[in-house]
Parts: C-alpha cells; structure tokens; sequence
C-alpha cells in the first residue's frame, strides 16, 4: 500500500518573471499573445483589437495601467505570468503518458487555471511514487479548463464501450458527467464508483448535502459564484445582497455574467430554475447589461464607458479586487451557488483508483484549491478561511438524477437568450 504523502516542496512553483511592469501593453501581448484574453475579461476590453492594442497599449505601460484602473498590480501580474506558464506547459504536455508501463491506468479532465500548475507539479511527483510502489503507471491528460473540454467531450462520444473511455475523471461542471450521451449512458450502466475516503464534508459545506446517494460520483471542491457590486454604479440603488435581488426588475440591464465560464454560468442557471422556475432565468437575460454579453459585444451601439452595477463571478476573481476603489465583493446572504468539481472512477478498477482518488482528496491538494483557486475543499481537514456566516447553495442530487440536466440546460439557454434579445 502506498503511503500518500504532499510535502510542499511538490507543490511550491518559481514563477517566471516574464513581464515587467515597466513593459507596455502592446509589448506585453505582442510577446505573450495568450496574455490578451486576460486582460480584456478584467477590464480592458480595448486589448481585444489589433488596432487598438496598438494605438493605446504602445503608449500605456503595465503599471500606468494597474493605477488607472485601480488594479492590484501583484495579483494580475501573477496571473499574468501563470497564464504565460501554462500556455508553455500545455504545448510539452498534450499526448504525454507518464511511463512506458503497459499495464497503466488512463486519467483524463481539465483543472481550473489558477490551480492547474501548482497541482501537476505534486502529481508528477505522486505518479512515480505511485509506479514505484505499485508497478502500475498514470497515463493522464489533464489540461487546462481554459481550453475548454470538447476534446474529452468526443472522445466519449466516440468511444465503442466503457473500455475505450478513461478510467478516472476529473471535472468542474454538470454537462459532461450528467449528459446522457456522455459519461451520463455509462454511468446508468454501473461502471462509476464513488471511491471517496472521506468520511464527512468539510464544515463549511454544513446544511447542503454533496454526498451522492447513487454512489456514482465523488465530488473534490466546489467553484463558488458570488458578486462585485460597483458601488459608483448603484445610483441610488440599494447594494444587492441576494440572488433575489439581483433579479429584480431594478437592475434591468445592470448586469454582468460569466457566460464564458460555462462551468459556473449552467451551475447558476440551473440553480436559479430548480428554485425559482423559468422566470428567474427570463429576469436574468433582462438584467444583463447587454453590451457585455460577448454574442453581443462587437453589434452593440451602446456607450463603451458602459459599466454593470453588479458582476456575478467566480470568488478567485475577487482577490483582484484593489482597496479603495468602488468594487465591492459581497458573499450572497442566500449562499453562493456553487460548480461542483466532480470525480468519476471506474468501479472494475478501484485497486489501482482509489489511492489516485485520495491524492486529489489529500491536504496538500486542498491547500492549493483553497490557496490558487479560492475553490473550497471539501476535505475536513483544511481551513477553507470562510466565515461561518457565508453559505453555499448546491443544485441537489435528487434534482440531478430526476431530470436530463442537458435538456434543462438548453430551456435555460433559450429563455435566457430570448430574454437578451428582448
């Protein structure tokens, strides 16, 4: 039996100093072109076209830029960096199979961004642990969620039976595990076990109940949705501090919403729907603040100094937030709702699963979701530095497994677009 262990030095990651903040804009994403999709989803939306990169981000360095948005210059330019890093990282590690054993285990899914190095670093060291103690190698595909998950998505599609598929999964979101023609058909067969060694729930996920009854699945941390109020935007308004509240007619066209981050948008429509029925999501595409919808972005004739009262986005954002300025980070008082990361692993192969199983589930990796990511563990273990006071709201397992979770998705689409265009 192999003793799992995670000291930090797994998981410590030197960052490179591949920008400066002397370097301007344009030199910064003529250099790192991957660094542009950053800067435009926080708060540089002028980044996004050649011409203007090159006729305002010649002229404007990156701590010109931190100062005049009010940024805290530390924190995007780490992001900054880590972005670069994992763009590098993901060339040399797409196809690579960790040992040469013919007798390997498959693991495939995405890891959100912020923790993707920091986590692959400790599970290089863990997959020759592994080899050494069992005989048995980890072939892994685990990219970046940036990327997106088709890859994985037609390879289940594709696949003849539960042999060609891998055997362990790992994935924020419901579309891929839920979706009847994907991990879903499989799942209705048997094949997935719930091979989680916890024996209960971390305590800030106290009143919500992520156990699933089936025993299919086992769920690793959560992606919390919550919300930036910009205070200069209010005008009057009272600071929304409720999902109610933010889908009041008052807001019309006050907001902005993840819906690039599929991920956490499904989880809060679904949410929205399961509780609140088909006119939260009807409230919802009207209180976008339409220009900032990307279908949108480039049709709209609207001003471009245009800003939302209140962004719905993941907590990690948060930390980009700079002390005194308007924005203000406010923990919905009904609960933040929340993307589960989800595990699936092959019940036919829980010998060789389960150890990999609790090295996603150990302190070490809990540390870095909570410390990367701002993802609470569900470990019981780690302090997820959440006060007591802020909740979470989870779609629920009876919603889940009585209902085609992709069919209520494409009516919540449909209600939201149609409301967006109205």
């Amino acid at each position: 039996m192999l003793l799992i262990t995670f000291p930090k030095k797994y998981y410590i990651v030197l960052m490179n100093d591949y920008i400066k903040e002397t370097d301007t804009l344009l030199s910064i994403t003529e250099r790192y072109p991957e660094t542009i999709d950053v800067f435009v989803a926080n708060g540089f939306p002028q980044m996004e076209t050649p011409a203007k990169r090159k006729s305002l981000g010649g002229a404007i360095t990156f701590q010109m830029a931190m100062m005049s948005k009010k940024k805290n210059a530390k924190i995007f330019l780490e992001m900054l960096n880590e972005t670069i890093k994992q763009k590098s990282e993901m060339a040399s590690e797409d196809g690579e199979d960790i040992t040469d054993a013919s007798n390997s285990v498959d693991i495939a899914g995405v890891l959100p961004c912020p923790v993707k190095l920091p986590l692959m670093e400790g599970f290089k060291t863990f997959s020759k642990e592994y080899f050494k103690s069992n005989g048995t190698g980890i072939n892994y595909r685990l990219k970046s969620a940036s990327g997106g998950i088709s890859w994985l998505e037609d390879e289940v599609r594709n696949a003849v039976d539960e042999s060609e598929i891998p055997d362990l999964f790992l994935s924020a979101g419901f579309e891929l595990f839920f979706d009847n023609d994907l991990i879903g058909k499989y799942r209705d067969k048997g094949i997935f076990h719930d091979m989680s060694g916890l024996e209960k729930f971390n305590s800030c996920f106290d009143g919500i109940d992520l156990k699933d009854p089936k025993g299919n699945y086992s769920i690793l941390a959560g992606v919390p949705a919550i919300f930036l109020v910009n205070n200069d935007e209010l005008n009057g308004r009272k600071k929304p501090e409720t999902w109610d509240e933010i889908l009041s007619p008052e807001f019309r066209n006050s907001l902005s919403l993840p819906v690039e981050d599929l991920d956490l948008f499904n989880a809060v429509v679904l949410t929205l729907y399961k509780e609140k029925g088909a006119d939260a999501i009807t409230s919802l595409g009207k209180n976008l603040l339409t220009s900032m919808h990307p279908a949108q972005m480039v049709k709209s004739d609207k001003k471009s100094n245009e800003k939302p009262a209140v962004t719905v986005l993941p907590w990690f954002f948060t930390k980009m937030v700079f002390p005194g300025t308007p924005l203000e980070v406010v923990w919905p008082k009904d609960g933040a709702i929340v993307s589960p990361v989800f595990i699936a692993a092959k019940k036919g192969k829980e010998d060789e699963l389960k150890e990999i199983v609790n090295f996603f589930e150990s302190d070490g990796v809990g540390e870095i979701l909570r410390d990367k990511g701002y993802f609470p563990s569900v470990n019981p273990n780690i302090n997820n530095k959440i006060p007591k006071e802020n909740k979470f709201r989870f779609l629920g397992w009876d919603f889940i497994y009585n209902n085609d979770i992709t069919e209520i998705i494409n009516i919540c689409m449909t209600l939201f677009n149609k409301a967006v265009e109205e």
